[in-house]
């Protein structure tokens, strides 16, 4: 269909030559981007433009001759009113708004695979040329900032998510399925929502991770008449905690953009490593907290931002009220304490950890990790921890996992 519409010049790069009419021009399909919620239906219409790469002819062994089609392409969306007629474009110059001149490009079905790359939204026309997408490498400069979010009483402070990423394969003329690089999957396009025949549909992931906090409890025995929880701390136990990175390198020979890693990190001081905090004034009533659907969302329903790491051991306290003992007593668990005061019934449970005695937990890019915390008894504590992971950008199902009972 496109032979004789490209030629490639010694340094790989396609150059344009002579259009007929049989030819399929490259557009890109309505992106789409995600938001930080827990339950399907997250994605929304990018609206903001998007940085792309494309390289063609990158095949297997002797049929790997990757070529630059796209080189750091700024993609924008075009509305004309008076036509009716919004897409996603590449082709103009700095007078389009275009910080350089990009044209038309073709596909050559002679050298599918394609290959996309690419970064939403669209760095400033100062700072694209420092963020690198090639078949090989991307990367991102140290103003591509990312950090973590913390949460007292319902107010959440910090998080830096800047910028989402895109990788996608085209093997070849059928419009119907791509493969989504950073997941596995199948793109199933259903029509093109171009006046072509053949589009790039770009999910967008992220390279930042989400943490949801959820407690309930599963007491056998009658309930208290009142029974709440406040004073509820989460905080990190580990050490080299990262709060906050930049300068973002992955090498896409040996795996996706999602899988790369900071290069200037930050780690926390003690103060830092608390995520989540309740006085008092927040109150959890315990005999309304008494199943999953019910649980109580820690006064943070959409969780918090997290730069993904290694080796992760979180821990518990909070103030039981409502609970009768016969008199004062401090024990242990797990390195963790518990204090009973007869006198105000209430039971303090201090650095309790999340998960068994190592606990200790990988955070991985684009993904949420719902710590559902169920309180099976009291004194002895009795508390199952479990880890629901879902996708950040897709979120179906989920990987169950007892960490501790």
């Amino acid at each position: 269909m496109c032979a004789g519409l490209t030629a490639c010049t010694a340094d790989t790069t396609i150059q344009e030559e002579d259009v007929v009419d049989e030819s399929a021009p490259m557009q890109f399909s309505q992106a789409a981007v995600t938001t930080a919620v827990t339950r399907a239906g997250s994605s929304h219409a990018l609206k903001s433009g998007f940085l792309v790469s494309c390289f063609k002819g990158l095949g297997e062994g002797v049929y790997n001759h990757p070529q630059v089609v796209m080189d750091n392409y700024e993609v924008l969306y075009s509305s004309n009113d008076w036509a009716g007629v919004s897409k996603w474009d590449y082709v103009g110059t700095t007078t389009n708004g275009y910080y350089k001149k990009q044209v038309q490009r073709y596909w050559d079905i002679s050298s599918f695979p394609y290959q996309f790359y690419a970064v939403a939204p669209c760095p400033s026309h100062t700072d694209i040329s420092s963020f690198v997408l090639t078949n090989t490498t991307f990367s991102m400069p140290e103003s591509a900032k990312y950090s973590y979010q913390t949460c007292n009483n319902g107010v959440v402070s910090g998080g830096l998510d800047p910028y989402s990423i895109a990788q996608v394969q085209c093997s070849d003329m059928d419009n119907t399925h791509d493969k989504d690089l950073i997941n596995g999957n199948t793109i199933v396009k259903s029509g093109a929502t171009t006046s072509y025949d053949r589009y790039v549909a770009l999910p967008f992931h992220h390279l930042c991770s989400i943490v949801h906090f959820l407690l309930y409890n599963n007491y056998k025995k009658e309930l208290p008449a009142s029974l709440t929880l406040t004073n509820l701390q989460i905080k990190v136990a580990s050490d080299n905690f990262v709060i906050a990175g930049d300068s973002y390198t992955a090498y896409l020979s040996k795996t996706d953009m999602l899988h790369g890693s900071f290069d200037n990190t930050t780690y926390a001081n003690d103060a830092q490593k608390v995520l989540l905090q309740t006085d008092a004034a927040k109150i959890c009533d315990m005999k309304v907290a008494v199943d999953r659907e019910h649980a109580y969302n820690c006064e943070n329903p959409d969780g918090l931002l997290q730069i993904p790491q290694q080796n992760v051991k979180l821990t518990i306290s909070f103030d039981l009220i409502g609970v009768k003992y016969k008199e004062d007593f401090i024990s242990t668990i797990n390195g963790g304490k518990i204090t009973y005061t007869k006198a105000t019934e209430t039971a303090h449970y201090e650095n309790v950890p999340i998960g068994d005695n190592n606990g200790l937990v990988t955070w991985a890019p684009n993904t949420i990790y719902t710590y559902v915390i169920k309180i099976n008894e009291f004194y002895p504590l009795s508390i199952d921890f479990t880890a629901e992971l879902t996708p950040w950008s897709n979120v179906e199902g989920t990987i169950n996992t007892n960490l501790e009972q």
